[in-house]
């Protein structure tokens, strides 16, 4: 249909956004709008002409922070502000894409370049860093363009033989950028379902997930599948408990479970964005280099402890390495015993001739390639981030039975628990550390401590996400904790129902006093129009995928 008929439709048949956004009127007439708003820019730009439609909503995580890299547990929901693209055929060879945001300037591009050179029928992870390539997305650093170039390129390898047509694009969001609710992820979703369908070339929900995530790698970003998997995965009134291992990616084993009516979860933006550099980026790179290699040392440290061979080489993600894995062994005691063989903390030259790490200086690179040399930390600690991944994992795991079960305050605990191992600060200002020396370890092996309530070290949140965590729980919400990757963007508050509204007038005048204003680094106070759009319950709605009469 044209974008006339389309909005005509919309107004008239209430059935067809009900079936994403349920029967929810204030969620329907946000969606309305954001659909009006995008058709009207596709016909100011394009003019009518038949046209599709596809959606993919943003994403929250419950429980299960930073571990997708290693395989751990997630609690995915879909977020009820989304990023919607009204497509249609060009008219020629060249691809261009319009924004209802001014802050986004029309692109253009033709596929065609890249696609018919010879790098393009490498895998694709070696095709993205071919030079032609780079040099193409560096000369359009900052451009949302480089995202969907992302997304028809990728369609195109997945499908060889299947000519991927240019596209009209319209894109709007109602999504905030640096909230950390998955803004890119929702951009590259929706845009591969343009490209894909108009293509007639169908993508499985696990194929749909992985382009779009080789869409943002494309453009630099080199995120997980997390994101991708809850808009994809996610359903109304719906969390998705799954463990995402990257190197066999498979969401067979996937499961769903209802969130119930008598509670409420409260999504936080913080008002900050990420903005890192000098020391605060090197440390949280630092916590990012050993995250990445505790597997490898783990396993090292297990072979001294006399564990086969056979064994070990189950050990490649955090799931393997909890102690409900260890059906023959004590598998609680195990863990701490396998952790106070972990250095606390460790020297690079150390770690090089103690432990055998695949491409350790190429990922040492990888890390700190752009700090200058003289700036490059030469230690890590080790043992506090894999306590922390072990013990998340664990809480994402547990999470799902508390939620079915009722119990609102252990489900709340895990997050909080989950949080303290992300803190910076404490409720009085004091810096917060997490001690994970030996003294501590061997108590909490004999006094049978479960690993999951330990928080570990991770430490990717900032005061300003800290501050708002403490806010919502003195107001009396069941648990809360950052989402995303931290240093910014939003946090979750888990409250109860009918306490929700009391919750969020609470964190509301948080976000307006002068105290927040100083932790979160801004010259004055938050007006109360931001800190009322700041502070809004979640509500699950359907996942990605096209719109339809």
């Amino acid at each position: 249909m044209t974008p006339s008929k389309w909005l005509q439709r919309l107004n008239v048949d209430e059935e067809i956004l009900a079936e994403v956004y349920g029967h929810d009127s204030a969620l329907r007439h946000m969606a309305l709008r954001l659909w009006q708003d995008t058709l009207q820019r596709f016909v100011d730009r394009f003019g009518e002409r038949d046209v599709r439609l596809f959606r993919s909503p943003g994403r929250i995580n419950l429980r299960g922070m930073h571990v997708d890299t290693h395989g751990g547990y997630l609690n995915l929901m879909t977020h009820q502000r989304e990023t919607v693209v009204v497509a249609a055929l060009a008219d020629d060879h060249s691809t261009a894409a319009v924004n209802t945001e001014a802050d986004f300037p029309e692109v253009t591009f033709s596929a065609h370049g890249l696609s018919e050179d010879a790098a393009f029928r490498m895998l694709w992870n070696d095709f993205i860093v071919a030079p032609a390539v780079r040099r193409r997305v560096s000369a359009n650093t900052g451009s949302w363009g480089n995202y969907i170039a992302g997304c028809a390129l990728n369609v195109q390898h997945r499908f060889p033989d299947c000519a991927i047509p240019a596209l009209y694009l319209a894109v709007g969001s109602s999504l905030p950028r640096g909230a950390a609710l998955s803004s890119s992820a929702a951009l590259c979703t929706s845009v591969v379902l343009a490209f894909s369908h108009w293509a007639g070339c169908a993508l499985t929900p696990e194929e749909l997930i992985l382009a779009a995530r080789d869409a943002e790698w494309f453009a630099g970003s080199r995120c997980g599948v997390s994101d991708q998997a809850a808009m994809v995965l996610g359903a109304p009134g719906q969390c998705v408990n799954v463990a995402l291992h990257p190197a066999r990616f498979d969401i067979s084993a996937a499961r769903t479970y209802a969130f119930p009516e008598e509670t409420d979860v409260l999504v936080i933006d913080s008002q900050t964005e990420r903005s890192l550099s000098g020391k605060q980026l090197i440390d949280y790179t630092r916590n990012r280099f050993a995250y990445s290699i505790a597997l490898h040392v783990c396993r090292q440290e297990l072979a001294t402890l006399g564990v086969s061979a056979g064994r070990l080489a189950k050990v490649d993600s955090l799931p393997a390495l909890a102690p409900c894995a260890w059906e023959d062994r004590d598998g609680l005691a195990l863990v701490y015993r396998i952790l106070m063989r972990i250095p606390e903390t460790i020297e690079l030259d150390t770690l090089r001739e103690r432990y055998d790490v695949p491409e350790l200086d190429a990922l040492y690179l990888e890390h700190f390639g752009n700090v200058p040399e003289s700036e490059r930390p030469r230690s890590f600690r080790l043992r506090g981030p894999l306590l922390f991944g072990i013990a998340e994992s664990e809480r994402a795991r547990l999470f799902p039975g508390a939620v079915q079960r009722g119990e609102w305050q252990r489900a709340g605990q895990l997050m909080s628990l989950g949080h303290d191992g992300d803190r910076r600060v404490q409720p009085n200002g004091s810096p917060y550390v997490f001690d994970a020396s030996d003294h501590v370890l061997t108590h909490l092996e004999a006094s049978r401590v479960p690993v999951e309530n330990c928080p570990g070290a991770y430490g990717a949140s900032t005061p300003a996400l800290d501050f708002l965590v403490d806010s919502a729980l003195d107001a009396g919400a069941h648990g809360a904790s950052l989402t995303g990757a931290g240093l910014a963007g939003s946090v979750l508050a888990l409250c109860p129902r009918d306490a929700s509204e009391g919750i969020a007038s609470h964190v509301r005048d948080t976000l307006r006093s002068l105290e927040y204003a100083g932790i979160a680094g801004v010259p004055e106070p938050f007006s109360a129009e931001i800190a009322e759009k700041s502070v809004l319950s979640n509500r699950a709605i359907a996942g990605a995928g096209e719109i339809r009469s």
